[in-house]
């Protein structure tokens, strides 16, 4: 009894440094936790990638061959070895064979995937949204939007970026999901095999001209412009503050005029569109896969009918609305286009594109509140909401801006702000998915 009194003496006495041994001591046991929580969870993934690996094939066969893109400066320059400790290991278990390259530069990828005519069965990205983006743009060009080329590279995502607002949506991931599961479902997505077809926006400028003649760019997930989005673009100046920079991103740039308060300008779109002899001339024309081959990845094949959509003749559905473009004017702070890729997880059933307009004005306090709320996941109700299929925007000029600092984010990569043409491609590439998947 001695001792126990002698004991409680010495922590009051030296209560402050009784205090930092408990939070160590607490941190310890808690990191001890995760840690064993974590060994055991990837063993249970291990043992299920090994039963595929076990799997026997075909004596003239070869074996599954992925290509993967990894962005080694992602997730503040964690990726790579995330990818290594976490990702990697699955894929060589379950006998699938990896050629990794590493981006060097901003866009880098798009001109990888292009230039790509090795043997793959697939594109691994392991990077945020903006790298999947550049995927993408990269295999649409290289096919020139051939649905049926296209659709026999089937893409899959690792969420190893900052924003990973696909793969959050596409595998069901909320806050409670560890990263170490987040990277795991991902990686044996690829390796179960199964696909779904994701929708492709295709944004050109309406401004090309013969001797600057710009590509378009294609993305999956979201378009942004707006207040909010310029804010958010200036949180790394504010990396000293640690986990709560983005909070005071917000608040410091809340009284500032140089992001885009007022989204201006002319909008032009036609209403959705499940199918019709117009819309779907092009993607009727696919290629089948029950014959492909590992050489067909990036070797065109004569053209057949895709299994997809045998039983769907849109030949012999007319829809007169299809391609009428109606008009109507914003006044906004904020245009937000989302696809139906993105909405997975709120169950949004609505076809096409969602634009969504926010409030005309906004004052000081708002702005801030509505920020913290988007950290959170979570977003306040906006003015206006419409579908659409196709869209073009036409900016009205801002004369406290120079044009060319006027920007807006395409799957959160930045560009200069100009007229542009918003095209969905329906069901135009094959992404890995979760079993439950559709």
């Amino acid at each position: 009894m001695a001792r126990v009194v002698n004991i409680l003496k010495t922590v009051r006495n030296n209560w402050k440094k009784s205090l930092v041994g408990a939070a160590a001591f607490s941190y310890g046991v808690n990191y001890g936790i995760d840690a064993y929580e974590t060994q055991k969870m990837m063993r249970e993934f291990c043992e299920e990638a090994v039963k595929y690996g076990d799997i026997p094939i075909a004596p003239k066969a070869q074996p599954t061959h992925m290509t993967v893109i990894l962005n080694p400066v992602a997730k503040k320059r964690k990726a790579k070895k995330l990818f290594e400790k976490y990702c990697e290991p699955l894929l060589h278990l379950a006998g699938i064979a990896i050629t990794i390259i590493q981006t060097e530069s901003e866009n880098q990828a798009r001109t990888i995937v292009a230039n790509l005519n090795t043997r793959t069965d697939g594109i691994i990205v392991a990077g945020g949204d903006g790298t999947l983006s550049d995927v993408i743009t990269g295999l649409m060009r290289k096919y020139q939007i051939n649905v049926g080329y296209v659709r026999q590279c089937p893409v899959a995502v690792l969420p190893l970026g900052l924003t990973n607002r696909v793969a959050d949506s596409l595998f069901n991931r909320n806050n409670e999901t560890s990263e170490v599961r987040a990277l795991a479902e991902a990686t044996m997505a690829i390796v179960r095999g199964n696909t779904t077809l994701f929708d492709v926006i295709e944004v050109t400028t309406l401004e090309n001209n013969e001797e600057n003649s710009i590509k378009p760019v294609y993305a999956v997930g979201a378009i942004e412009w707006g207040a909010w989005r310029d804010a958010l673009s200036r949180v790394d100046k504010y990396w000293y503050w640690g986990s709560l920079r983005k909070y005071v991103t917000f608040i410091f740039n809340g009284h500032k005029n140089d992001i885009n308060w007022k989204c201006d300008g002319l909008i032009r779109y036609s209403d959705p569109c499940d199918g019709c002899s117009r819309c779907y001339q092009e993607q009727n024309s696919s290629v089948e896969t029950s014959s492909r081959r590992w050489w067909h990845a990036f070797i065109p094949r004569q053209k057949t009918a895709h299994s997809d959509h045998k039983h769907m003749d849109y030949s012999k559905v007319d829809n007169e609305n299809c391609g009428v473009f109606k008009e109507i004017p914003i006044s906004s702070t904020e245009l937000f286009i989302t696809t139906k890729n993105v909405r997975r997880k709120n169950e949004d059933t609505d076809n096409g594109v969602k634009l969504e307009l926010g409030p005309p004005s906004v004052n000081y306090t708002d702005f801030v509140t509505e920020g913290w709320r988007r950290i959170s996941g979570k977003k306040q109700l906006p003015e206006k909401v419409f579908n659409a299929k196709d869209i073009e925007l036409h900016p009205d000029k801002d004369d406290s801006f120079d044009d060319k600092s006027r920007m807006f984010y395409i799957d959160n990569e930045e560009f200069e702000l100009r007229p542009v043409k918003i095209r969905l491609l329906l069901r135009s590439i094959k992404m890995f998915c979760p079993q439950n998947g559709s």
